[in-house]
């Protein structure tokens, strides 16, 4: 059995885990792949091992607004823990290639049934993402760019597990519902306060300590949450949930 990535299915004790993979197959993930189509019955849950895919929501007849971010933290489809017939009021696309482990939705369901740990995890995750989604709503309206900026690109570095980076300034923008020009301008200050390095195509963190001072306070607000639900569940040696520690 391979060491996975996924720091849901890290938090599984080994028996569970050995369910979970033998349920599952490993896929990769290609760069603008739609995993879930806007009202489109979803298929399959996927495990972030590595990459980035962005939530995005309809905003026009084919206009989509980037609205949140999965990576190794976390997983895709997680409604699904609930009820599998709704359709999705979302699209899930890969933003940062890489690879998941995927589930049918039925075995998916099959393993909430049967494997407490894993339940225990996942509704965690589910608490923690609608926690994080409405204090990103108040941050939107309540807090400058720049400290918002700084937030999401702690958010993408832990998603990645990466200093690294690759998303587009445009994607930023449509996290931050925002001009692209805007964004542009916080970053160049960034680059120049020696926070990042700009490439073509992706970003380098190298100051995420005082990124961190720079984001407003929703970003330790929510790493206090995800502190929190792991303490409910027993999780083994203070990993994070949602976004980790680095």
């Amino acid at each position: 059995m391979y060491e996975v990535r996924n720091r849901l299915l890290r938090l599984l004790p080994p028996d569970e885990l050995k369910h979970v993979l033998l349920l599952s197959e490993e896929v990769p993930l290609a760069k603008r792949q739609v995993l879930h189509r806007y009202g489109v019955r979803m298929q399959h849950v996927y495990f972030i091992e590595s990459g980035l895919v962005s939530v995005g929501a309809k905003v026009g007849p084919q206009e989509f607004v980037e609205v949140w971010l999965i990576g190794s933290e976390g997983l895709a489809g997680i409604h699904l823990a609930l009820t599998a017939k709704t359709q999705p009021m979302h699209r899930r696309m890969v933003q940062v290639a890489g690879a998941a482990n995927r589930l049918t939705v039925d075995r998916f369901q099959e393993a909430i049934a049967r494997l407490p740990t894993f339940r225990s995890v996942v509704h965690a995750y589910i608490a923690s993402v609608l926690i994080q989604t409405a204090q990103s709503g108040a941050c939107n309206t309540s807090h400058q760019l720049q400290q918002r900026l700084a937030r999401w690109l702690l958010i993408a570095r832990n998603a990645l597990g990466s200093d690294e980076i690759p998303l587009t300034h445009q994607v930023l923008a449509q996290l931050l519902g925002v001009r692209r020009a805007g964004v542009t301008d916080c970053l160049l200050q960034f680059r120049e306060d020696g926070l990042i390095e700009m490439m073509r195509g992706c970003l380098v963190v190298r100051d995420a300590f005082r990124l961190a001072q720079i984001s407003c306070h929703c970003w330790s607000l929510i790493e206090r949450e995800n502190q929190r639900q792991l303490l409910n569940i027993g999780a083994p040696n203070g990993e994070s949930l949602v976004h980790g520690n680095r």
